[in-house]
């Protein structure tokens, strides 16, 4: 059947976001079986969402402040059909969106759509209107569509795989916590295990949140997740993030060869001059 298919998304906080991610799927021209909502968080009213057009089942985890891996995983093991859309509560999807990533989904490969970027949290999930608005991620302008890519550029915002290549790898590292690098650590397994990414036309509107550039208010979640990557496979991931670390003393700069330390916490003005106001 076209619908036999899941979706997951996990949320902590952003109802606003989530109310429009579940309305574009709603005006989205293919509908799931199911979304699955997986709450970092206690319940709450907004636990109770239902929808006309799909099951809404929620789920909750909320052992930890940011319990991301365990989240995803257990929103992909609650889905019941062997197709899985994993969308980020940020996102608004355009109404071509699931039947473009369903129809190049297959065994061994990973689908991942366009994204472009809204500059604000919409007041409405209205797909057209929105797309007027938003802006492209200039880095990933010249990538080739309907196309492989290279696994440097899988993003987790959304992304489409069989149940059974999830399990394969394993899903998403419990090892990691918090913000940072787990996403890095998901994308090299699924390169190790043979996968392939491809990359559609149709896309995805991110809402607005704000971002720091180092992200130095996630300091010790990357740090501590960098040094399990690197246990893992020989290297360390986001160095250009770790290299501004270190131009900033916030860690050793020697870390290559003497392992990765925290060297002072940044300061609060420090955090709020790091804000960045770009969309992406």
């Amino acid at each position: 059947m076209r619908n036999e298919f899941s979706i997951v998304t996990i949320v902590k906080g952003r109802l606003r976001q989530l109310s429009n991610l579940i309305g574009s799927i709603e005006n989205a021209k293919l509908h799931p079986k199911e979304l699955i909502v997986v709450w970092m968080a206690p319940p709450c009213s907004e636990s109770l969402m239902t929808s006309d057009h799909f099951a809404i089942h929620h789920k909750f985890v909320a052992n930890e402040p940011l319990p991301i891996a365990k989240a995803r995983n257990k929103g992909f093991h609650a889905c019941s059909t062997s197709r899985v859309i994993y969308m980020d509560v940020d996102c608004i999807c355009s109404p071509e969106l699931f039947e473009g990533m369903l129809s190049c989904l297959s065994d061994k490969r990973v689908v991942i759509p366009q994204i472009r970027y809204l500059s604000s949290i919409p007041e409405c999930a209205d797909y057209h209107l929105l797309a007027t608005q938003a802006t492209g991620d200039p880095a990933s302008e010249w990538m080739p569509l309907n196309a492989d890519v290279d696994f440097s550029k899988f993003k987790t915002l959304a992304f489409a795989m069989n149940k059974t290549d999830f399990e394969t790898v394993d899903g998403f590292d419990e090892a990691f916590h918090g913000y940072g690098v787990g996403d890095v650590d998901f994308a090299s397994r699924c390169e190790a295990a043979g996968l392939r990414l491809h990359l559609i036309p149709e896309e995805v509107l991110h809402q607005y949140h704000p971002t720091f550039d180092p992200p130095i208010n996630h300091l010790f979640d990357i740090v501590n997740n960098a040094s399990v990557f690197k246990q893992k496979w020989g290297r360390y991931p986001l160095e250009q993030c770790l290299k501004k670390f270190a131009d900033e003393g916030l860690i050793n700069p020697d870390y290559q060869e003497a392992g990765l330390r925290v060297r002072r916490m940044p300061s609060q003005e420090e955090i709020h001059a790091h804000l960045s106001i770009k969309p992406f």
